[in-house]
């Protein structure tokens, strides 16, 4: 074991970031996502099947952000207070019970509070996993290849993202619920053993002079405290709540009811488009990964004002008197650069704010900058939810793209001034 610990240590003192370590964690994360994935495609979508209603669709998706959003900042302190093993162990195991259970509410009239349950407590599992991930990162490689392990951690989640709808929606189109359900069971539960017997994180025990919930509260006004002392943290901050407010809102929401009710194509379907999305991201890490120092935070303007023009081009092609399957063409055609560039600048921002962190406080930060980015995701996928019902889909678009430019020239302004 000190053997392989002078190894991993050189390695990551001379950049590298393909260390065991750093390889245990994104497997055990793969794995959890995979799960997630499938669980979060599904199960909302089973419901839309079930009811033709795009309000409910968006309201139980929207469910799962409350926790997630609460959540965010104690699974930041927990990431920086404890071993970030052990949360990833009774994350997967918790999840593994959870899923099994629902089996049994599946077939009955329950289903809507046990899918709205389920969903809840996935993302409450994701607040608390993701700090421990995303703060694991500079303990486990070099400060210079941060941003490269930053964006092979968000391409282990695009892969899930291409597996988990495209797996997920065939198997739910041709088997069933009940085959899904396994699938996730065994994704968490394998996750769990993984973290148990791989995941190997440095960890010092920080020092706490007083209780759970006053310590809790000195470490999140220690970090509020250093984000204020940067103003342009606050901004790139509050672009991203924004951007989730109306650009991921409306892929989140719109895309499962403008294919299957709007267009009237099969679930199967679905999953391809969903496919096409972690496609893109995919491909945006991979930008990233290749070519690094080529983008900055001075970049994420530019990366945005692309995204809206990539959701205007759907717009267009949701207006177009295309038949369905023309139109669904149009959309897996746009959707991957679209989701390209907003990955590009997922990547930027996420691993310039770990850069930018002490060490002492990367966990806190992240947590903080997830619940803050994801305060108006609930908002936005209620909204979308709603308006579905009422508006053409090519008019929710066109109304995504202009605030989501609106968002981009707002951050270019910042910039400057």
């Amino acid at each position: 074991m000190a053997r392989q610990d002078e190894k991993n240590g050189a390695a990551e003192k001379n950049g590298g970031i393909a260390t065991p370590r750093f390889a245990a964690v994104m497997a055990s994360q793969a794995l959890s996502l995979l799960g997630m994935e499938i669980l979060q495609f599904v199960l909302p979508l089973h419901l839309l099947n079930l009811t033709g209603s795009g309000a409910l669709y968006g309201g139980v998706v929207a469910a799962g952000f409350v926790p997630y959003t609460l959540l965010a900042p104690v699974g930041g302190v927990i990431a920086d207070r404890t071993r970030k093993r052990g949360v990833m162990v009774v994350v997967g195991t918790a999840l593994a019970a959870a899923m099994a259970a629902y089996l049994a509410f599946a077939g009955t009239p329950a289903v809507v509070p046990a899918t709205v349950a389920v969903l809840m407590l996935a993302f409450a599992a994701q607040a608390l996993e993701q700090p421990c991930v995303q703060s694991a990162i500079p303990h486990l490689v070099a400060p210079s290849g941060v941003g490269r392990a930053v964006a092979l951690v968000n391409q282990v989640g695009m892969l899930t993202g291409i597996g988990g709808p495209v797996v997920g929606g065939l198997a739910f189109g041709f088997l069933g619920l009940g085959p899904i359900v396994v699938a996730c069971v065994a994704c968490f539960a394998a996750s769990a053993v993984v973290a148990a017997l791989l995941v190997r994180v440095p960890y010092e025990p920080p020092a706490r002079t007083a209780g759970a919930l006053a310590t809790a509260r000195a470490d999140l006004a220690e970090a509020l405290s250093f984000l204020r002392s940067s103003p342009l943290m606050w901004r790139t901050i509050l672009g991203a709540t924004l951007v989730n407010l109306f650009g991921s809102s409306f892929f989140n929401v719109c895309s499962p009811y403008i294919v299957t009710e709007t267009l009237g194509l099969p679930n199967q379907l679905m999953g391809a488009l969903q496919g096409a999305l972690a496609a893109g991201g995919l491909a945006g890490g991979a930008v990233v990964v290749a070519l690094p120092g080529r983008f900055s935070i001075r970049s994420v303007p530019g990366l945005l004002a692309g995204v809206a023009g990539g959701i205007t081009l759907i717009a267009g092609a949701l207006a177009a008197p295309l038949p369905a399957l023309g139109t669904f063409g149009a959309l897996a055609v746009l959707y991957l650069p679209t989701m390209a560039v907003c990955m590009c600048m997922s990547v930027v921002a996420t691993s310039w704010l770990q850069t930018e962190s002490p060490g002492t406080l990367v966990g806190k930060v992240m947590a903080l900058t997830l619940m803050l980015a994801n305060f108006a995701t609930p908002l936005g996928q209620l909204g979308y939810g709603v308006a579905l019902d009422h508006v053409p889909a090519w008019g929710i678009a066109l109304a995504a793209a202009a605030a989501t430019a609106a968002v981009a020239a707002w951050l270019a302004r910042s910039a400057r001034g």
